[in-house]
């Protein structure tokens, strides 16, 4: 059941603010922090605020060797059933961004020296350069950590929708509290739907993909740069091909590329993109310069309509 069909709102998904969820299933969609980041109202600003303090309080407490602090922190990661997002296709559960793997994901960033070569300057960095953290798995964590955010639009909305809230605390797990660098406990009166707690999201910050990803990164950025080495270069890869007035054209194709660096050796994309950032610093930051431009051109963007958000809604 749809929460506007739950509380009789009768309204559509373009007349609401958040993702009218089925609360009694998943719909594959993610919260996306570009999204977060890139709206520059009260409510955005304070959870990337949330986010930020997050990323660096575990930063720090790496730099600092203080490796058994910082795994502490991973064991409040755990699936926020309570949005109903991700890719399970009945009743809403799974394993979700675990302490054991975000331990693995963090650790594999310091023996690989992420941080130290500049590739991981902001959370979802990770997403664009460590193998096996997809966006389910940035999407689990960001809804951790923001956890209270989420709590205080959703009351905001059933204050506007004139939604009757449970009066009684209950624990909703824990969210960042960016005062004491530290989880606690989220206490508070959540919604409720046929016994279950739900957490609604602002539909701005639902996305069923990621633009700021390891393939964007690659053939918009990545890519690009090798073209111009190997044309600068004049290596095996450049083809020159004559146009209608006799003249010859050099060109090297992206398609070229992947094959003899990508395909040939083996390589993973998140692979490939870190060695060729290694070498070239500067292309990390002109995507992450740039991906908020990416987000709001209409041609580029990720961003669902409420008529493609409404199909998802009514196909589960």
């Amino acid at each position: 059941m749809r929460v506007s069909e739950f509380w009789e709102l009768n309204a559509r998904q373009s007349e609401l603010d958040f993702v009218d969820v089925n609360t009694d299933t998943d719909v594959e969609l993610y919260v996306d922090p570009c999204w977060i980041h890139t709206i520059n109202t009260p409510w955005f600003r304070q959870a990337t605020a949330t986010i930020e303090d997050f990323f660096n309080h575990i930063l720090n407490l790496y730099e600092n060797r203080q490796y058994k602090e910082a795994k502490q922190l991973f064991h409040y990661a755990q699936e926020p059933n309570e949005i109903c997002f991700g890719l399970s296709t009945n009743a809403p559960e799974g394993t979700g961004a675990s302490p054991e793997m975000l331990e693995k994901v963090f650790d594999n960033i310091l023996e690989a020296q992420m941080i130290d070569q500049g590739l991981i300057e902001r959370l979802e960095d990770i997403h664009v350069f460590v193998e096996d953290f997809g966006q389910d798995r940035l999407s689990d964590l960001v809804v951790n950590i923001i956890r209270m955010h989420l709590v205080e639009f959703t009351e905001e909305q059933c204050r506007k929708y004139g939604i009757d809230i449970n009066q009684e605390e209950r624990q909703l797990a824990h969210y960042w509290n960016t005062e004491t660098h530290s989880w606690q406990e989220c206490n508070r009166s959540p919604l409720v739907i046929h016994n279950k707690d739900i957490l609604l999201v602002p539909k701005t910050i639902a996305v069923k993909n990621y633009k700021y990803n390891a393939s964007q990164y690659c053939t918009h950025f990545v890519l690009t740069r090798r073209k111009d080495y190997h044309l600068a270069n004049d290596t095996g890869l450049v083809r020159r091909e004559p146009t209608k007035k006799g003249e010859v054209i050099p060109k090297v194709y992206k398609k070229d590329i992947r094959e003899q660096e990508i395909k040939d050796p083996g390589k993973s994309e998140k692979q490939y993109v870190r060695e060729i950032t290694e070498q070239e610093r500067g292309l990390i930051q002109q995507f992450r310069d740039g991906i908020a431009d990416i987000l709001l051109d209409e041609k580029r963007t990720n961003k669902l309509t409420d008529e493609e958000l409404e199909e998802m809604l009514e196909n589960l």
